[in-house]
C-alpha cells in the first residue's frame, strides 16, 4: 500500500519545494541545500519519488547515491549523470547546456596516453583551435575519443553516449568566445596553464589514486558545473526569461558516496555564494559527515530538527548554517492515519464484514495509530494486511492474526538499519523487554557471554535516535529517555522474542534478568522506581504478584501517584506472538482473575478490586485523556487485547469501588476522575 504524497506531511514538503522552485525573471535568490533526515521506513525515498513525479516537467536531476555507490560510482560519475538529467529537453523550458563542464567531464573520463603528454596536449589543442581547413574533422575525431571515455565513465556502450555530446556546443562553437572565457576563468582559478595542458593535468590528477589529487580534480568539475548552470540562467533571450529554478533530488546522502558528493556540492555552492539556480533536497537515514562538521556546538539534542514542523501545516527546515538547512520527517498524525484507514475501508469488497462499531473510520484509524504511532512503513503494512484478509473474517480476529511471522520479520527488516547483524537483532529482542535500552544495557544478567564487539554495536545503536526511531511527542518533546525505542519497533522485537521458542523460555529469561536488576536497584537505592519488579512480574504472567505490589502501595502514596504506577504496569507487554490475547477480552479477563474465587485463599475486598482493575486495564486500551499517560515516559501501548474497549465498564466499576475505600477528599476525586475517563470509547 503506497502512502507517498497522500499525507499532510508529504504535501507540506512538496509545497516547500515548489515555493523554492519559483523564480522571478532575471533575478536569483540564495537557495540553501535542504537535508531531510528520517529513520528507515519513514518514507524518504517514496517522498522523493513523489516530488520527482510532480516536478517532471521542470529541469530535474534525481540520484540514488547508495545505489550508485554500490555499483562503484565516484562523485564525477554522479555529476555526469546529473548534467545529463538537467540537459534533458523539456517542453516548456529551454535546454540547459553545459559546455565547460561537459568538456571537462569527457576529458577527465578519457583514457589519455599520459606517457605521451605532448601528443595528448596537441590533440586537445587542435580540438580547441578555430583555425585550419580540417578543423571540423579533427574536432569530431577528438570528440569520438572523448565519447569512448565518457562511455566508460557511465558504464554504457558508445551509442548510448550520444546524448553527452549535446552537453557541449556544436562543433563550430568550441572555439567560441563564451566557452573560451569560461575555460580561462577555470584556468585562472586553478593555474595559468594553456587549455590543453590544463585538461591533461586534470585528467592525470583525477585518475591518480591519491585522494587529495582526485578531490582537487573534482573541485574543478563541480565549480564548472555551477558556472555553466548560472550562465544558462543569465544568458540572453529565452535563457534570461527562466522562471523556474532547477531541482536536484539526492537519496541516501548518508552513504559513503553520498557523503563525498554532498561535501563537494556544498563546497562549490558556498564558493559561488549560493547564487546558483539549484534547489537541492537530499535525504539521509543518519547524520552525514558534512552535517556533523557544520553543526554548531556539537551533537544537537534529539528532536532538534523536528522543530521544522512547529508551524501548523508547514515545513520549515532548521538553519544549520547559511548553506545547509535540515528537517526531520515526523510520523503521521492520527488524522492522517484516519484518512488512510478510510481509503482502506472503501477499498473492501461489498460483502466484507465491517467493524462492530458505527464509526468505522475513527475506530480503524485509532487502532492502527495506537499500534504504529503513525510510522509510515508500519502503517502501510498493517493497513494492507488488514485489507487483504478474508472478507468474512471479523475484525477482532483479523487483529489477532495480524502479526504473523512474515509481517513481523518483513517489517523489522524494513525498519532496522541495513547493517544490523543477526547477533545484534537477537540482542535487541532481549533488550526490548526493558522500557528503554539504557535500562536493558545495565542489566548484566541479560548479556552473559556477549562479546565486547557486540556490546559496542548495541551501544552505538542505542545512542542514535534515528536508529532507535525515538518517538517525538506532539509538544516537541520526546517520549521516554534518550534510548527509548519507537513503540512499533519495540512491539515487533517483542513479537520475535515470543516466537523465539515454543515454551516461552526466551521471554521469561529476559524478563527475569530485568526483574533481578530492578530488585537490586530498589534494595540499594531509596530513589529507585519501586514498580520495576511488578512490571516484569505482570509481563511474565504473574498477575497476583503485580496486584500485591499495588495493594501494598495503596496506603503509602497519594491517589494520583498510585494511578500513575497503575498506568506504568498496564503498559507491561503481552507474551503472545501476535501481541493479542488468544480469545475474546471478557473470557480472557475472567480467566486471569479466576484465582480470586479460590475459597482456600480468600482475598479482602480491596485486593480483589485492585486485581480486577489491573487485569482489565492491562487487557484494555488506554483511555484517550488520561493525564497519567503523559507522565510515564514509556510510549508503549497495545490495543489488541480489547480492540472494542468491552472491559471499560469493569474498569470504571473497580475505580469507583476503590474510591469508596479512601478518606482523603483529593484521592477520592482522583479515583472518580479515572472512572469518568472510561465512560467514552478511546477512538471518540
Amino acid at each position: 500500500m503506497e502512502l507517498a504524497g497522500r499525507s499532510e506531511r508529504d504535501r507540506a514538503v512538496a509545497e516547500f519545494v515548489h515555493s523554492q522552485l519559483l523564480r522571478a525573471r532575471g533575478e536569483s535568490a540564495r537557495l540553501p541545500s535542504v537535508l531531510l533526515l528520517g529513520p528507515r521506513g519513514s518514507g524518504k525515498s517514496t517522498l522523493l519519488g513523489h516530488i520527482r513525479t510532480l516536478a517532471q516537467a521542470t529541469p530535474l536531476g534525481y540520484l540514488d547515491l547508495a545505489e550508485q555507490g554500490h555499483a562503484g560510482a565516484q562523485p564525477l560519475n554522479v555529476l555526469t549523470e546529473l548534467v545529463f538529467d538537467l540537459n534533458e529537453k523539456k517542453q516548456h523550458f529551454p535546454r540547459i547546456s553545459f559546455p565547460t563542464c561537459g568538456l571537462l567531464l569527457t576529458a577527465v573520463s578519457t583514457g589519455l596516453d599520459l606517457s605521451s603528454r605532448e601528443r595528448a596536449v596537441r590533440q586537445l589543442r587542435e580540438a580547441l583551435d578555430t583555425s585550419g581547413t580540417q578543423r571540423a574533422q579533427r574536432i569530431q575525431g577528438v570528440l569520438e575519443g572523448l565519447a569512448e571515455g565518457a562511455a566508460a565513465l557511465v558504464g554504457a556502450p558508445n551509442w548510448a553516449v550520444a546524448p553527452a555530446l549535446r552537453l557541449l556546443p556544436t562543433w563550430g562553437s568550441w572555439g567560441s568566445l563564451r566557452t573560451r572565457r569560461r575555460l580561462a576563468r577555470v584556468r585562472r582559478q586553478y593555474g595559468s596553464q594553456p587549455t590543453g595542458d590544463f585538461v591533461v593535468t586534470l585528467n592525470r590528477d583525477y585518475n591518480r589514486l591519491e585522494d587529495g589529487e582526485r578531490e582537487r580534480a573534482e573541485e574543478v568539475l563541480f565549480d564548472a558545473f555551477l558556472t555553466d548552470l548560472m550562465a544558462a540562467y543569465a544568458g540572453q533571450g529565452a535563457d534570461r526569461r527562466r522562471t523556474t529554478n532547477s531541482l536536484l533530488l539526492l537519496d541516501n546522502a548518508d552513504s559513503p558516496l553520498g557523503g563525498r558528493f554532498l561535501q563537494q556540492l556544498l563546497r562549490a555552492r558556498t564558493k559561488a555564494g549560493l547564487a546558483d539556480p539549484l534547489v537541492v533536497l537530499a535525504t539521509a537515514a543518519g547524520r552525514p559527515e558534512e552535517l556533523i562538521r557544520r553543526e554548531p556546538g556539537g551533537t544537537p539534542a534529539p528532536g532538534t530538527y523536528l522543530s521544522c514542523w512547529d508551524a501548523p501545516h508547514r515545513f520549515q527546515p532548521v538553519e544549520v548554517d547559511e548553506a545547509l538547512h535540515v528537517g526531520q520527517l515526523r510520523d503521521l498524525r492520527r488524522e492522517e492515519v484516519n484518512r488512510h484507514a478510510e481509503a482502506t475501508l472503501r477499498a473492501l469488497p461489498r460483502d466484507s464484514v465491517k467493524p462492530e462499531t458505527d464509526d468505522w473510520t475513527q475506530w480503524l484509524g485509532w487502532i492502527v495509530h495506537e499500534l504504529t504511532r503513525g510510522q509510515p512503513a508500519a502503517t502501510a503494512a498493517v493497513l494492507s494486511d488488514l485489507r487483504t484478509q478474508p472478507a468474512d473474517r471479523p475484525w477482532d480476529e483479523r487483529l489477532r492474526q495480524l502479526f504473523s511471522t512474515d509481517l513481523v520479520g518483513g517489517l523489522l527488516d524494513r525498519l532496522l538499519p541495513l547493517v544490523t547483524s543477526s547477533e545484534l537483532r537477537a540482542m535487541m529482542r532481549r533488550a526490548a523487554v526493558a522500557t528503554h535500552l539504557g535500562q536493558a544495557g545495565a542489566a548484566r544478567e541479560l548479556w552473559q557471554g556477549v562479546s565486547e564487539a557486540l556490546s559496542r554495536e548495541f551501544a552505538e545503536f542505542s545512542g542514535d535516535p534515528l536508529r532507535t526511531m525515538q518517538l517525538a511527542a506532539d509538544d516537541g518533546g520526546l517520549n521516554g529517555v534518550h534510548e527509548t525505542l519507537h513503540p512499533v519497533l519495540r512491539f515487533l522485537l517483542l513479537r520475535e522474542l515470543s516466537m523465539e521458542d515454543t515454551d516461552g523460555n526466551a521471554w521469561d529469561i529476559a524478563h527475569t534478568a530485568l526483574n533481578l536488576r530492578a530488585a537490586a536497584r530498589i534494595e540499594r537505592d531509596a530513589e529507585a522506581e519501586p514498580w520495576g519488579t511488578a512490571y516484569h512480574d505482570l509481563a511474565s504472567g504473574h498477575l497476583q504478584a503485580a496486584a500485591t505490589y499495588l495493594d501494598g502501595r495503596f496506603d503509602q502514596v497519594s491517589g494520583a501517584q498510585w494511578c500513575l504506577e497503575l498506568c506504568r504496569l498496564r503498559r507491561s507487554p503481552v507474551r503472545t506472538p501476535g501481541g493479542a490475547l488468544p480469545g475474546p477480552p471478557r473470557s480472557q479477563f475472567e480467566e486471569l482473575v479466576r484465582f480470586l474465587a479460590d475459597p482456600q485463599h480468600p482475598r479482602d475486598r480491596r485486593m480483589k478490586a485492585i486485581t480486577r482493575l489491573l487485569a482489565a486495564s492491562w487487557i484494555s486500551p488506554e483511555p484517550r485523556d488520561d493525564p497519567a499517560a503523559g507522565q510515564v515516559t514509556d510510549p508503549y501501548r497495545n490495543p489488541l487485547g480489547d480492540p472494542y474497549a468491552e472491559l471499560y465498564p469493569e474498569i470504571r466499576e473497580e475505580y469507583l469501588t476503590l474510591r469508596g475505600m479512601v478518606d482523603d477528599e483529593a484521592d477520592r476525586h482522583v479515583f472518580l476522575r479515572r472512572a469518568e475517563q472510561y465512560r467514552r470509547r478511546p477512538w471518540w
